[in-house]
């Protein structure tokens, strides 16, 4: 197959803090020519289609469980969040309303019946949800809830009934139940954990991921410059330690300061960040009993904070939060090496990225 059609449906988002924009990506590829169509694959180029000038500091994003909206937070004060249609067909974007959030968010995600949204304070230590409406636009805040010292990632579980938020500063791991009733409620998440999960010493749970199987937490370590697993408890029970790795080789004597993960969907790989190493891991994840294994590790541009992996798992997206470039990178999953294949600009210090194939093929 040419690779132009296997990418031509994704669209990558770049939030872009300095400049307070989105740019939006699409791949581009030469046209075939006439009688050629079983010439060899050729890699499509990329370019931006849109650049979306918001105002602020645009930083963390999440789409909508139907990839039709994305939510993109402005740090500045007074904090909003930004709900943002998104073409079927050639990803562009359209903004739809501006709403007020409970705080400075580092984090935003989706419930995944899509009706409520999820952010976390690092700096004010709380969470808080919002209504979404029936047309995707956020609504008013519905629960604000202190946490231990610098909430970092607020995440749905895939069961769909309980939430986690990591606790950078407090080593923790936080879980609250998820109300299921069909209406929204005006206290969507139980007012406390029920359970609290004590991670490594000062390791600084950043981010955390599920693995598809949907029994598999991993968690990074910003401090520790390593990833945890967990098996997940049936309902409240606490998880079990699965496995732990660390995400740079021995060589790399750097202090870590770790940011992104991001599983595979077929769950067979986990990747990470580190900004301070300037880095890209592929971890090898054993589906049978979760354990990782590191396989490669590339160097990047500085500051690598955040990165997108496409569906497919063959290509990824990392921004340079220092340089304000986009470096696409093509993984090879049978032998776990990473190469990169292009780079372009996408605004001043991007610190978020996101990557979805569109349901429709682009128009002409």
């Amino acid at each position: 197959m040419h690779m132009a059609a296997r990418s031509s449906r994704l669209a990558v988002y770049v939030s872009a803090a300095g400049s307070g924009d989105i740019h939006v990506l699409r791949p581009h590829a030469p046209p075939l020519a006439s009688g050629l169509a079983d010439q060899p694959a050729t890699k499509a180029s990329w370019q931006t289609v849109q650049r979306l000038a918001l105002g602020g500091a645009i930083m963390p994003m999440a789409f909508s469980p139907q990839r039709d909206r994305l939510y993109a937070v402005n740090r500045t004060a007074p904090f909003t969040v930004h709900t943002l249609a998104v073409d079927a067909h050639k990803g562009h974007l359209s903004l739809l309303g501006t709403s007020p959030l409970a705080g400075n968010m580092v984090y935003v995600s989706t419930s995944l019946d899509g009706r409520y949204l999820l952010t976390s304070s690092y700096g004010e230590d709380l969470i808080a949800v919002n209504a979404i409406e029936a047309d995707g636009l956020v609504g008013p805040t519905l629960q604000v809830l202190n946490t231990p010292r610098q909430a970092h990632a607020i995440c749905p579980a895939p069961d769909g009934q309980h939430v986690w938020v990591s606790c950078l500063g407090a080593d923790q791991l936080l879980c609250y139940r998820l109300a299921s009733a069909p209406q929204q409620t005006a206290t969507p998440l139980s007012t406390e954990p029920v359970l609290r999960h004590a991670c490594r010493a000062g390791s600084g749970p950043r981010h955390l991921a599920f693995h598809p199987n949907g029994r598999w937490l991993f968690l990074i370590n910003e401090l520790g410059g390593s990833v945890d697993g967990l098996a997940l408890g049936e309902g409240s029970a606490p998880p079990s330690p699965l496995s732990h790795a660390r995400i740079l080789p021995p060589e790399i004597s750097t202090e870590p300061w770790s940011a992104e993960l991001r599983v595979s969907t077929n769950g067979q790989w986990l990747f990470t960040s580190d900004r301070r190493a300037a880095t890209l891991s592929a971890l090898r994840i054993d589906t049978t009993t979760g354990q990782l294994a590191l396989v490669d590790c590339l160097q990047t541009e500085a500051l690598p904070r955040s990165f997108a992996l496409a569906p497919d798992g063959l290509t990824l997206f990392v921004a340079s939060q220092d340089t304000g470039r986009l470096s696409v990178i093509d993984f090879d999953p049978e032998q776990g090496r990473m190469r990169l294949q292009s780079q372009l600009d996408c605004g001043t210090s991007p610190t978020w990225v996101e990557v979805i194939e569109l349901p429709h093929a682009p128009s002409a």
